[in-house]
């Protein structure tokens, strides 16, 4: 079969088109392709989703190391909390509870009111049989009493006087004494509390500190006097205004002595040692 001139110059004899040419079904079964362009601010929108996402990360990680630190000092706290044993100790009036044999509270910060004195820690004792305080303790008095069995001294059953002294490499050391001047025993044990006063009464800086000492109950016959030793230091440092008067709490008792006394408190040194048996400190001079 033979085609027409016309085909013969579109195609080959097949009926095939020229290679060279376009088929005309292309445009139809093949249109071109048209992209949608990019919306507006699309790429803005997803940046700041990732920023809020990573900072809610943050503050979930923040939160989490808050709740971990936050527990940390209750639990440091109930690891480290030692339990305290209470003594009971005896006075004139009846019992006081007092802190146990190894708690050591520090005397009252604050000069006292007529009617309503600060409360002052109460004295406690070595118990019979620890080897730093000895079984029985120290006695005053024409015969020996077990500590113990007599009563606290009270302020009422005592008196109070500032003794002699010592001095040594810029340190000055005044003795403290307490004697019993009633007809029946007491006993005191630990450290006093001691203030400075002005003319005025008005308390002069802190009280005294403690120096760490072991100690054991003075029993007081009639007439029996137990002491401390005051340390100080000799015009050195920052000094405050010397004392008029001294105020003194007896071990385990709420009311206060006050006598004449003149003691400087310089370079922030102002300390008591506990009591022991006699009229020249604590170590006996």
């Amino acid at each position: 079969m033979t085609g027409s001139p016309d085909d013969r110059e579109d195609g080959d004899l097949t009926g095939r088109l020229d290679a060279d040419r376009p088929d005309p079904l292309e445009p139809l079964l093949r249109p071109s392709a048209t992209y949608l362009a990019t919306p507006p601010g699309a790429f803005h929108r997803i940046r700041r989703r990732a920023a809020r996402r990573r900072r809610a990360r943050a503050v979930m990680v923040a939160a989490a190391a808050a709740a971990v630190l936050g527990g940390a000092p209750y639990l440091v706290g109930a690891i480290s909390t030692n339990g305290g044993d209470e003594l009971v100790v005896p006075t004139a009036t009846g019992t006081r509870t007092g802190p146990g044999p190894h708690s050591h509270s520090p005397s009252p910060a604050t000069p006292p009111s007529s009617t309503s004195p600060p409360t002052v820690p109460t004295p406690t004792h070595r118990p019979p049989g620890d080897p730093s305080a000895g079984t029985t303790g120290r006695t005053v008095g024409p015969s020996a009493r077990t500590p113990g069995t007599s009563p606290m001294c009270t302020a009422s059953q005592l008196t109070v006087s500032l003794g002699g002294g010592d001095a040594g490499a810029g340190n000055l050391y005044r003795y403290l004494v307490l004697t019993n001047r009633t007809s029946g025993a007491c006993q005191v044990s630990g450290y006093p509390g001691l203030s400075l006063l002005d003319a005025g009464g008005e308390q002069i800086g802190a009280p005294a500190t403690r120096d760490r000492k072991t100690y054991a109950p003075v029993v007081l016959e009639p007439g029996g006097s137990a002491s401390v030793t005051i340390h100080t230091i000799n015009r050195q440092g920052e000094c405050l205004p010397t004392s008029a008067q001294l105020r003194i709490y007896p071990p385990g008792d709420t009311a206060s002595l006050v006598i004449p006394g003149e003691i400087t408190n310089c370079d922030d040194r102002f300390s008591v040692t506990p009591f022991a048996a006699g009229t020249s400190g604590n170590p006996s001079a």
